[in-house]
């Protein structure tokens, strides 16, 4: 279903942008390394932010994750890949985001300790995974 996977790739984009950004120094939604840590990666105060590597590996990830999207749904040519293989990643996709989403009301570390992380992982990381990976399989299913 195209009218689905349209948006879901877009936002895995986005996804994608923002932690490019992170990977280039950017701080944004904190103020410093330390503040963007505890808003978007946890743990207790003091916690250093992933890497530029695995920032950059996150972003090239969900790069790769909207192309399935895209080409499972017939908007991306796969020219070359088995129709198999695409959708079974593009299933993956929405299982990776189901099982986050899932798993972020599920464990003590993404539930409890950093309050700004906690609550923001229930308020808008667990849903929008979850909703992520719901679309998803939507659009591989309808």
């Amino acid at each position: 279903m195209e009218m689905i996977a349209l948006p879901v790739a877009a936002v895995l984009v986005a996804l994608a942008l923002l932690h490019a950004y992170w990977g280039t120094g950017g701080l944004w939604p904190g103020s410093s390394r330390d503040t963007l840590a505890a808003q978007v990666f946890g743990g207790p105060l003091g916690t250093p932010m992933p890497s530029v590597t695995a920032c950059y590996a996150v972003a090239g990830l969900l790069i790769l994750a909207s192309w399935l999207v895209l080409a499972a749904s017939g908007l991306l040519s796969a020219a070359g890949w088995p129709t198999g293989l695409i959708r079974s990643g593009a299933f993956g996709v929405a299982g990776v985001f189901v099982l986050r989403g899932g798993l972020g009301y599920a464990l003590p570390r993404l539930t409890s300790g950093n309050h700004t992380f906690a609550r923001l992982n229930r308020a808008i990381y667990s849903p929008l995974c979850l909703g992520l990976g719901a679309l998803t399989l939507l659009s591989l299913l309808g």
